[in-house]
Order: structure tokens, then C-alpha cells, then sequence
């Protein structure tokens, strides 16, 4: 019996962990350290109180990157291939497991496992000065008929060291991602592969997509025409396959998110009961922001 998984992180391509973090911050996100992963790549993580986090991803140490491309490292290789096609963006999302082996098992069984699992660790600064050890095993799918999202489930080795109660607290009152957004023309073409990764048997088919209902938050895939009803936003035509386009997030205090935003001269739409933020380079992920319930 499948059992359902939370959404765990999406994951930005960015520029530079430098922009990004001056766009996160201005957005009014806490933004951890710097940490940087054995094979190139590097974040500036913002931890959310509901479990899900935005990881900014990097090239931090080109050198490294080069030699894990020639590996069969499926992180490095999905991040290069969706670089190559769209430069930076939302790439991936990853889904919570306490058991990667199990999960790539289930991929492996229907045909969409990259390989191994993939586990690394860490260097982690403590707010005390001390350093402890943190890591993952990530079971990574892929889909040769949706090249421009990956899926993945993630099997923290430390959470509780993660989501430290002062990590979670924010300037804007962000308390999480409350929904993940893909965009697909025929979205229930890919229910099976989103069914696999989340667990969730119950999806919902809708007129303009389908959506699984996880324990912290909603994954929607829907259609271009909805997406637009959705954001205002009409994305350019593309080829098939699902992309991540946006997040809607809840927040305690929306008309303070409001003042926060103008204050720092960052654009946004007024729907009165939520804000749309649309993506620059710096950190491409339109945001809907609404206030919770």
C-alpha cells in the first residue's frame, strides 16, 4: 500500500547564491548559509514551519560539476540538462521518504528510476559555532516525456537540525508552500508519474488539470489556459511535457507582505485576496501569496 509523501523542497536554478539572496531577502525570506554539495553545486536554503523549503540551486565549483557530469550522478546531470535548454528556473521538486531505497524500488518497478540512490553529506554550522554532519539519500526519477521537471524523494539524515524553530521565523510572515504549480497542455498524460513519487492514489482529475492532496500542501498540474485564469500569467508556447512554473504560499499577515513588497520597490498583482509575484532571473518562481486560515 502506497503511503502518501509531503512535499518536502522545490528547487530554483539561480544565477549565483549572491542574487539569489539578495532577492530572497528582499522579498522578506530568512535566508540560511551558504552550503555547498560535493559535486559543484550550491544553495542558500529558506526554511518554512509547515516542512517544505525553496532551495536556490548554483554551480558553485565548476570543476566539480564537470567531473560529476561524467558520472551518473542523476542531480547534476537533470540540473546541467535543464540549464542547457532554459537556463535558470524552477527545475525540480522533491517529496519527503523515510525510505529512498524503497521509493527508488517503486521507480525502478515502473520504469522511471535514474539509477541508485544518490547520498551525500555535509558540513552543517550550529547556532552554538559547532559544526555537526547532516545528509540525504535521494531517490531521483525521471520521465523521457516531461525532460524539464524532476521528481524526487528525499530521506533527511538530520531534519530536526533542518528546522530549528529560529530558522522557520520570517520578515514576511511566510509560513510555508502551500501549493506547487506545473503546467502541462494534456496534464493527466503524467498522472501515473506524479502518482508514483507522491504516493497519492486518490488524485483528483479536474477540467483543467489533476491535483493530489499531500499532507502539508497541494500539487496541481494544470493547463496552460487554466494556469493564466489562475495568475494573469500567459506563458509563451512550449513543447510537452510538465514545467513548475509557480508555488502558492500561505503568510500570517498579507497586508504587512504588501507594505513589506512596496517598501522594497518589488512589483507585484493585487487580487485583493492574494499578491502574485512574478519570477525575475535572480529567483525564477512566480509566487501567489495568500493569507492563512
Amino acid at each position: 500500500m502506497l503511503t502518501k509523501n509531503a512535499l518536502d523542497h522545490v528547487v530554483v536554478g539561480v544565477p549565483d547564491l549572491v542574487s539569489a539572496r539578495s532577492r530572497l531577502t528582499a522579498l522578506g525570506f530568512q535566508v540560511q548559509d551558504d552550503a555547498h554539495h560535493p559535486f559543484g553545486t550550491g544553495n542558500c536554503n529558506v526554511f518554512f514551519e509547515n516542512g517544505t523549503y525553496f532551495e536556490p540551486l548554483a554551480i558553485t565549483d565548476r570543476d566539480a560539476e564537470l567531473a560529476a557530469l561524467k558520472t551518473t550522478n542523476p542531480f547534476v546531470r537533470r540540473y546541467h540538462a535543464y540549464r542547457f535548454r532554459h537556463g535558470y528556473g524552477p527545475i525540480m521538486a522533491a517529496f519527503t521518504t523515510d525510505n529512498a531505497e524503497a521509493m527508488n524500488a517503486r521507480f525502478r518497478s515502473e520504469g522511471i528510476s535514474t539509477g541508485e540512490i544518490l547520498s551525500f553529506t555535509r558540513n552543517q554550522s550550529m547556532p552554538d559555532g559547532s559544526e555537526t554532519i547532516i545528509g540525504v539519500h535521494l531517490a531521483v526519477s525521471a520521465s523521457e516525456q516531461a525532460p524539464d521537471v524532476t521528481l524526487f524523494c528525499c530521506e533527511h539524515l538530520s531534519r530536526d537540525t533542518l528546522w530549528r524553530e529560529e530558522r522557520l521565523v520570517h520578515p514576511n510572515s511566510a509560513k510555508g508552500v502551500a501549493r506547487l504549480i506545473a503546467v502541462e497542455s494534456n496534464p493527466s498524460d503524467f498522472q501515473y508519474l506524479f502518482q508514483t513519487v507522491t504516493g497519492d492514489r486518490d488524485l483528483r482529475t479536474t477540467s483543467v488539470g489533476i491535483e493530489m492532496d499531500l499532507p502539508n500542501a497541494l500539487v496541481s498540474v494544470v493547463s496552460p489556459a487554466a494556469y493564466e485564469v489562475m495568475t494573469g500569467i500567459d506563458l509563451p508556447p512550449r513543447g510537452r511535457g510538465p514545467r513548475i512554473e509557480a508555488v502558492e504560499m500561505n503568510f500570517a499577515d498579507l497586508p504587512a507582505l504588501k507594505s513589506h513588497l512596496s517598501g522594497q520597490s518589488i512589483a507585484f498583482d493585487d487580487k485583493g485576496d492574494e499578491l502574485i509575484i512574478e519570477p525575475v532571473e535572480d529567483f525564477s518562481l512566480t509566487i501567489i501569496a495568500r493569507e492563512a486560515v
